[in-house]
């Protein structure tokens, strides 16, 4: 197990590297005023992505594209028996839907890229910041004995630190101020789930649910932007974060693809708690 672990974790290292910086030096050229990009060019450089050729061509496959063409060319279950994981895991599922439905009045703050654009970048940085807080937690808890599992743990965190600067940078760009806390909304609903933490498998549950939170959270973002850009940026993370749960599935016996196209039932709705 520790060499699937060790292995999945090199795949996240891999796609961490290859999409995140580059993503930020493509929006900094793209967007940087003393370039002279008129929106147009931006427009076309980032694939032209809006709410009605995203639904017609496809989330994801046009997802994709937007991203290759951003950073030009620089160099469900398997159906084996619950364990203590799967029922971490189906608190952890409860407590963020709870969450997300109680925040359905939660109050946003504008920027010059639209209130939308800014409440979801917020929202964003707050789940990034909300894992590197759970991922401490399971680090100091002592309850992960595998090496190999410990070591994803750190880099996973180490990831999801970036991610956040990444989206609070974003925030500030476009005009409003970076959240740079956890989501307390989410936080107060899967701390009873922290609590009852016993094992092993049932923090690699907790996290597996946080990670595809997030992954879906930023999926079902995509062309809701109404700074096209964004639509890139968010799902250079967003592919990352889907390539954790994938790893911490597999910890846990769990089908890695659960389904040819991500679903976004677990999705926290732009400016949840921020």
């Amino acid at each position: 197990m520790n060499e699937e672990i060790r292995r999945q974790a090199w795949a996240t290292r891999d796609a961490h590297a290859s999409s995140l910086p580059r993503m930020e030096e493509a929006l900094d050229r793209l967007f940087d005023p003393d370039n002279g990009f008129t929106e147009e060019e931006k427009s076309v450089v980032l694939g032209g992505l809006n709410p009605k050729s995203f639904y017609k061509v496809g989330g994801l496959m046009l997802a994709g594209a937007t991203i290759i063409a951003a950073c030009g060319s620089d160099s469900n279950d398997s159906g084996t028996t619950a364990s203590p994981a799967t029922t971490a895991g189906g608190s952890a599922t409860t407590a963020a839907s709870s969450a997300t439905t109680a925040a359905g009045s939660a109050t946003t703050m504008g920027g010059s890229a639209g209130t939308g654009d800014v409440a979801a970048l917020r929202t964003a940085s707050s789940l990034e910041e909300l894992a590197v807080a759970v991922y401490q937690t399971a680090i100091d808890s002592g309850l992960v004995k595998t090496a190999a599992i410990a070591d994803a743990a750190k880099l996973f965190q180490s990831q999801h630190k970036e991610h956040s600067g990444l989206f609070q940078s974003l925030t500030t760009k476009a005009g409003g101020e970076a959240y740079t806390i956890p989501t307390q909304v989410i936080l107060k609903a899967i701390q009873p789930t922290i609590d009852a933490l016993k094992d092993e498998m049932g923090v690699v549950a907790l996290a597996l649910e946080l990670e595809n939170v997030a992954a879906q959270t930023y999926q079902s973002n995509v062309a809701t932007f109404m700074d096209p850009s964004l639509n890139a940026a968010i799902m250079s993370v967003g592919g990352v974060e889907a390539r954790h749960a994938a790893a911490l599935a597999g910890v846990l016996q769990q089908a890695q693809v659960p389904a040819a196209f991500q679903v976004i039932d677990k999705a926290v709705k732009a400016g949840t708690g921020v």
